[in-house]
């Protein structure tokens, strides 16, 4: 298959083109014109590197040649801290990829992928796991916007006979990750032995090793009789409070867990606590451990210069 993907130079966009080269499948990279991340993805003569910002999307139909089977949107700005609140750039994000979708169906598309988030369904601060049918709920302007995308790309598909899957991802942690999220950040302290300064860690939570979350990503790419929203996450999830003991066994620091010196925000603890029976349903399960996971991760942390 001849497969597009926006953002092919971010954590689940190279994970995913580097597997899908390894499968035979060609792959078209779109990146940013000032692309510095060109060596994440694998070299193979089955990809092609398309230059293109994401304001030139609608152009994308004139830089590709030929059809496309499956395109795949992981281009998003501003998706962490107070951006995530900028009501101005998580639209122009709605705009960008809407040209992005309508450029893909002009090249006969016949599925497109989104990047879901939970930040779709809003706060859950519910013990029990969120499925799928939960009513959506944003309370951010990134999560209003994510959904706004998918509501549209429903009906807009639905009318140009392409089949739609959302992914929402929860938490996912790898190697290439963004080094503010909370598995990079705790982990570079505890290999460097410094206090960790936590939550009381009570919430419950489910972490998604990349690797296994771009087997599923492949799934829902190859498979017949899929469609619709598919929450991401492993399937295990504890108290926080686990996981952050379970990266201190595989560090062996000597970090000090500061427990509830970072106060939980006014919305109060809330959970990270996908229900993924639909995932499993295609035949999918998680086979990293979280504990593997941290170590590769830790791997690749010491081997950068200090």
């Amino acid at each position: 298959m001849k497969i597009a993907i926006s953002g092919a130079t971010s954590m689940i966009g190279s994970a995913l083109a580097n597997e899908l080269l390894g499968q035979g499948h060609e792959v078209i990279a779109i990146v940013r014109n000032d692309c510095k991340k060109l060596s994440v993805l694998n070299k193979s003569d089955l990809i092609t590197i398309v230059k293109c910002d994401m304001c030139d999307y609608r152009t994308l139909d004139f830089l590709i040649d030929g059809k496309v089977d499956v395109a795949v949107a992981t281009a998003w700005n501003g998706t962490r801290g107070e951006d995530r609140s900028n009501q101005k750039l998580q639209k122009t994000n709605l705009q960008y990829n809407v040209d992005f979708l309508q450029a893909m169906i002009r090249l006969e598309c016949n599925r497109f992928i989104t990047a879901g988030s939970q930040a779709e369904y809003g706060l859950w601060t519910k013990q029990e796991k969120l499925t799928e049918n939960v009513d959506p709920q944003p309370n951010t302007e990134y999560g209003k916007y994510k959904l706004a995308f998918y509501e549209y790309a429903k009906d807009y598909c639905q009318n140009h006979n392409c089949v739609l899957v959302e992914p929402r991802f929860f938490s996912l942690y790898g190697p290439n990750d963004y080094a503010g999220t909370l598995v990079i950040s705790i982990l570079k302290k505890m290999i460097s032995n410094e206090p960790c300064d936590l939550t009381k860690c009570i919430q419950m939570w489910d972490f998604l090793y990349i690797d296994d979350a771009v087997k599923a990503l492949c799934m829902l790419i190859e498979s017949d009789n899929v469609e619709g929203v598919y929450n991401f996450g492993s399937g295990y999830s504890a108290p926080l409070k686990v996981f952050i003991e379970k990266m201190i066994d595989v560090t062996h620091s000597k970090s000090e867990l500061h427990y509830g010196t970072v106060p939980y925000p006014a919305t109060g603890i809330v959970n990270v606590n996908p229900d993924i029976c639909r995932l499993k349903g295609i035949g999918w399960n998680a086979q990293w451990k979280f504990e593997d996971g941290i170590r590769t991760i830790m791997t690749r942390l010491q081997r950068l210069p200090s």
